[in-house]
């Protein structure tokens, strides 16, 4: 047994390389809209997420996270006519939309004109990745203490034939997010 041994070995140099690591977020559901259309606080009335809401554009600067039930919710920052692109802050966070199973469209019922702000948001995940038109998508129309019933019905018209599930939300109306809550959490079980 050679306890003590007298040999070595010469040592060589070492090596080095520079890394680039990105995190993508792997979430169930993803909240997706143009500025201002109510994500975070459709994200906080959800869960108890705690993201800051503000009424200017581009309130959230970072994806938000929230739990519903064991599943995890995204409130994806506001994507804007040519995030695809790089424009705005939306190239940003495409990448995190990858990874959803499905998605909730969020439009605010006090837009001028709903079908060209679904539109719009639709055509920025076709130019970034055409595969996350082929989502699950719920369509949630936010704001509805802000407008009238008949705005309600025109909006509710203009995306009816462009999304299965339209639920209408406001934050101010308990029974609308319970409504979203359950059928969410029902969908997501049943995965």
């Amino acid at each position: 047994t050679n306890r003590s041994p007298k040999e070595s070995t010469k040592g060589k140099r070492g090596e080095a390389s520079v890394l680039h690591l990105e995190l993508s977020l792997v979430v169930d559901v993803g909240i997706v809209g143009l500025p201002n259309a109510g994500k975070s606080t459709l994200l906080n009335a959800l869960t108890s997420a705690r993201s800051r809401v503000g009424a200017y554009p581009f309130t959230t600067l970072e994806p938000e996270l929230g739990d519903l039930y064991g599943y995890i919710l995204a409130d994806i920052p506001g994507l804007t006519l040519g995030a695809a692109k790089g424009k705005g802050l939306g190239h940003k966070f495409l990448r995190h939309i990858q990874k959803t199973k499905m998605l909730l469209h969020c439009i605010a019922l006090t837009d001028e004109d709903v079908k060209e702000s679904y539109e719009t948001v639709r055509r920025e995940l076709a130019a970034f990745d055409a595969t996350l038109l082929d989502r699950v998508e719920w369509v949630v129309l936010t704001k509805a203490d802000l407008v009238d019933t008949e705005t309600m019905t025109n909006a509710r018209a203009a995306v009816q034939k462009k999304s299965e599930t339209i639920l209408v939300v406001s934050d101010k109306n308990a029974a609308s997010v319970k409504r979203l809550r359950d059928e969410l959490a029902a969908y997501l079980r049943s995965l």
